[in-house]
């Protein structure tokens, strides 16, 4: 919905229009949820508006932070996106950015991930912030995380420091009607020569402007009063403590004090607040930030007393359940009133069949990872981070880390069986834009030291997991220019001696080839040896035109004797089962047609159970 003025946006959409509008420059990002709409919606403001704004999508975190700092010291007011994991990957450029003044403005925006909903481990980045002496905003709302967006990039200029954005999931995915303002960059002469002044010597002129007058600071109800309990919040556990008690009708019983900057800390107000009200309860999420910077109090009620649950989501459920018996007890509330229905709950008590995250139906990993188990039953999987993850659900995926270490641990079972004289397969799994991001020098060292085990490379042509963002196979950046980097060029460049590359679809052939595989990896010069599996995601496919669409394609005879193989062990969503016939049969709204489940039906190698009624026909004569 579009009106003259504002937009309905997404968080991170917001977010990127409050860059846009406090004069970005230079954008630069790797995709990782919750974060990955924020460049895209920089994008999408830069084409309407004509703006002369540069945007890249980077190979990892690492690269796209040294890219923007290289701006921001060269005068461009520039922006880093990514999610809380891969600050993890960008920490150790980050932390020497604080050192050098930069000219123009650096913004790093790093998206939390309460829960976690999309990432392998829960961590807040304020606590690094604060360790690190980062600033660091912690917006509660789209149109706060619009605010804070332009405001980080002026504060930046204006003290030569690194500025951290931190929204949350639920900051970065909720919608919220924003207002749309000019394109206007205010530029503010600093307070001293900064380029002059160590970063600690920046940081305390930076602290002494927000500490005068605390930016985002906010107070529900007052607090001159006598008050038995009060809520100190930030971030989304603030939205949801405010509407609970609004529901209550206690708003005006219990203060509450918001704080948008936790970093620097406003610690005369918080100890103003604290002061005059009896219990003050801590909300915050993932873990303890402003708790953390507050000494420990009988009177503070948080994580340490245990009235905080010490990992998760603040969600209105959770809240909810810290928040009534602390009110009962201080007399604001008689009885703990019947909690907010809560969606779980309902959805269980409808006895729905559990159905549990799975790759798409087609899926070209889904056929890698059965010819992976089929071939291989006793291997060890090492996999990695992407859509293939969910090569779990298949049991081919033993071991998940961070991005490129399927390589890594791949190579440390290899050396100990090959030290223990052990004869046990090892496969490792990585998708081709995460061996873009981390798995190339992951695979220089298991080549310089002989590693012997099998890399299948699951190239999908695309960033599929995080939004379909292009990888360097490409050779095509955002402005339009750019130089293809390939994956041969670079297996070539890393040394590797037996390199196919095969289409999954063609499952006897990848099994053929897997077998191939083992047996030059434990020859005489056997060392790694890579499988390059290709062929393109499905739903890109689909997106581009690269699909064609024929129901029915695929069908179950009357052969199917009910054994439920291919249910169990290659788990299709287009294969379902029939109760009343007790048989297996195709759902033709979502099959595809890959003709795998062929391959996987064991009476299908006496010619009944699953046929093509295309024979022979498998869609590497419709997907270019």
């Amino acid at each position: 919905m579009s009106h003259k003025n504002q937009e309905i946006m997404l968080g991170n959409v917001a977010i990127a229009r409050g860059l846009v509008e406090g004069g970005l420059e230079v954008m630069t990002a790797y995709p990782g949820t919750p974060s990955s709409e924020i460049l895209p919606g920089v994008l999408g403001f830069r084409d309407r508006d004509g703006l002369p704004i540069y945007i890249e999508w980077s190979v990892n975190e690492k690269v796209a932070l040294d890219v923007g700092l290289g701006a921001a010291l060269a005068g461009k007011w520039t922006a880093v996106a990514m999610k809380q994991v891969g600050f993890n990957v960008a920490l150790d450029a980050a932390i020497h950015a604080r050192e050098v003044p930069v000219k123009g403005a650096l913004v790093i925006i790093s998206a939390d991930d309460p829960g976690p909903h999309s990432s392998q481990t829960e961590q807040d980045t304020r606590q690094i912030a604060f360790i690190e002496g980062f600033a660091v905003l912690d917006p509660s709302s789209p149109q706060e995380g619009k605010e804070m967006a332009a405001y980080a990039l002026t504060l930046s200029h204006k003290f030569g420091v690194p500025v951290i954005l931190r929204p949350v999931n639920r900051v970065s995915h909720a919608r919220q009607n924003i207002p749309l303002g000019p394109v206007n960059k205010v530029v503010e002469d600093p307070p001293a020569d900064v380029t002059k002044l160590t970063f600690k010597e920046r940081m305390a002129l930076l602290t002494e402007e927000v500490t005068k007058n605390p930016p985002f600071l906010e107070t529900r109800a007052e607090t001159t009063g006598e008050y038995s309990l009060g809520i100190l919040a930030s971030g989304m556990a603030y939205r949801v403590a405010c509407d609970i008690l609004e529901r209550l009708g206690l708003e005006e019983r219990v203060p509450v004090l918001k704080l948008g900057m936790t970093y620097p800390f406003p610690e005369k107000t918080v100890k103003e607040f604290t002061t005059r009200i009896g219990k003050v309860l801590i909300l915050e999420e993932p873990d303890m930030g402003i708790e953390w910077l507050l000494d420990p109090s009988d009177t503070l009620l948080g994580r340490r007393s245990g009235h905080v649950p010490s990992e998760g989501e603040l969600n209105t459920d959770r809240v909810f359940q810290v928040l009534a018996p602390i009110l009962k007890e201080n007399g604001l509330i008689d009885e703990i009133p019947e909690p907010p229905k809560n969606l779980l709950d309902i959805i269980s008590g409808m006895h729905l069949p559990p159905r549990p995250p799975n790759l798409c139906p087609g899926c070209v990993h889904r056929a890698a990872f059965y010819a992976i188990r089929h071939t291989f039953p006793n291997g060890v999987y090492t996999g990695d981070i992407g859509c293939y993850t969910l090569g779990i659900t298949l049991g081919a995926v033993d071991t998940v880390l961070d991005m490129g270490a399927s390589v890594n641990i791949g190579s440390g079972f290899a050396s100990t069986y090959t030290q223990d004289g052990a004869d046990v397969p090892v496969l490792a799994t990585i998708g081709d834009s995460t061996f873009y991001h981390s798995g190339i020098h992951s695979l220089m060292d298991a080549v310089m030291h002989d590693r012997r085990f099998i890399l299948v490379l699951l190239d999908n042509s695309i960033t599929a997991m995080t939004g379909m963002q292009p990888t360097p196979e490409f050779g095509k950046s955002l402005t339009g220019t750019g130089t293809a980097v390939t994956i041969p060029e670079l297996l070539e460049a890393c040394g590797v001696k037996w390199v196919k590359e095969v289409d999954p679809y063609r499952v006897p052939e990848m099994e053929a080839l897997l077998r191939e595989a083992r047996d030059f990896v434990q020859g005489p010069e056997g060392s790694i040896a890579v499988l390059w599996v290709k062929r393109p995601c499905i739903i890109y496919a689909k997106s581009q035109g690269m699909l064609e669409v024929l129901f029915p394609r695929m069908k179950v005879t009357e052969h199917c004797v009910g054994c439920k193989v291919c249910l169990n062990t290659f788990g299709c969503p287009a294969l379902v089962w029939n109760e009343r016939k007790q048989q297996v049969e195709i759902n033709p709204a979502i099959c595809i047609g890959c003709g795998t489940c062929t391959y996987v039906c064991p009476q299908n190698k006496s010619g009944a159970g699953l046929f093509s009624i295309h024979e022979d026909y498998l869609l590497n004569e419709v997907m270019l």
